[in-house]
C-alpha cells in the first residue's frame, strides 16, 4: 500500500475511532485497520495501521478514553 495516511473532509466532530480492515468486504488486503477522526469543521484524517499488535494497542487506548 503506497498511502498510509489520508486527509479528507468528513462529518463534523467525528470521534476518534479505530476500525479493523474488512478483508472479505473489499477492504485493504494488507494491514490490520485504521484510525480516523475529524474536528469541528469536518477536517478529518485516516491513518492506516499495518501491524496487528499496534492496532490492538490503539484500540485498547481508544476504548479507555471512551
Amino acid at each position: 500500500m503506497s498511502q498510509k495516511q489520508i486527509i479528507m473532509k468528513m462529518d463534523k466532530n467525528h470521534p476518534l475511532e479505530v476500525h479493523a480492515s474488512c478483508k472479505t468486504c473489499g477492504g485493504q488486503p494488507d494491514g490490520a485497520g485504521y484510525l480516523c477522526g475529524s474536528d469541528e469543521d469536518g477536517n478529518g484524517f485516516v491513518l492506516w495501521i499495518e501491524e496487528q499488535e499496534v492496532f490492538d494497542i490503539v484500540a485498547k487506548v481508544i476504548a479507555q478514553k471512551s
